[in-house]
């Protein structure tokens, strides 16, 4: 008597188990994208962001320079706040000050408090902020110390006659502003720019005087390495303000130029 045995047909098997092992790397290579590939697609995304706003801040800074030393009396400017948010700060909320110290003509003591107030830029998914306060665009990373300038102020010493000009923007707002995405910034500076000081020290106290510049920052956003360097380095004189305690002096001024300059934020 001949049994014929079929084998079992194992091709479906085979197909199956290929199925599986294919599945297997596709997410696999799926995994592989999401653990790796996406965090820096989203760091190379945030830090395009910010390298973006970087460039609008220092438009912002230049169409202030406008304002203040034109005759132009209101800008209007189409904005896109990438990756976070733009506030306007009025000086009357402004936790930091400058302190100007200098004799007057009498040779007695003045110190001139001085609150800027601020355009400033948070990062939302990164740790970059940008602020521009007194003329000055800066920055610094969250949590952490230490801060830079990225672009400078109008301050200068003319040393051919001893003459030392300090221009201070004050930014003025009349309620909380805050920008993400795309909008338009709207500021104006109608009042005259105020001379808080132009004093000849020659003329008045016969001598040379000395000039002390103190920054007081606000705890929770400090650029006080940012100041430090620029008035110590040589962007406004040569030797730069030496460091006296917590302030930053010039010696030998005959004559001293003090002007305030109001910027509003119309909107934002």
């Amino acid at each position: 008597m001949n049994h014929n045995f079929k084998k079992p047909d194992e091709s479906g098997v085979s197909e199956a188990i290929g199925f599986i092992i294919m599945f297997s790397i596709v997410l696999t290579g799926i995994a592989m994208v999401t653990l790796y590939g996406y965090p820096l697609l989203l760091e190379s995304q945030i830090s395009s962001d910010e390298r973006t706003m970087e460039q609008t801040m220092i438009t912002l800074q230049n169409e202030m320079k406008i304002l203040t030393f034109s005759n132009v009396p209101y800008r209007d400017i189409s904005i896109r706040v990438s990756g976070g948010f733009l506030d306007a700060i009025d000086n009357g909320n402004s936790v930091e000050k400058f302190t100007i110290s200098y004799p007057d003509t009498a040779g007695a003591n003045v110190d001139y408090e001085f609150a800027p107030g601020a355009l400033r830029y948070t990062s939302g998914e990164g740790d970059t902020v940008l602020s521009i306060q007194n003329g000055a665009l800066v920055s610094r990373q969250k949590f952490q110390t230490g801060s830079a300038m990225v672009a400078e102020p109008r301050w200068f010493f003319d040393d051919s006659t001893k003459t030392l000009v300090m221009s201070l923007i004050k930014i003025k707002a009349d309620r909380e502003y805050s920008l993400g995405g795309i909008g338009n910034l709207q500021m104006s500076m109608l009042d005259k720019p105020e001379t808080k000081a132009d004093i000849n020290f020659i003329a008045s106290l016969g001598v040379s005087q000395t000039v002390r510049v103190k920054y007081e920052p606000d705890p929770d956003d400090d650029y006080s390495l940012a100041w430090k360097n620029y008035l110590t380095g040589d962007s406004v004189l040569q030797d730069g303000f030496s460091p006296s305690g917590n302030s930053y002096q010039i010696n030998g001024v005959e004559r001293l130029v003090l002007k305030e300059y109001t910027i509003k934020i119309e909107n934002l």
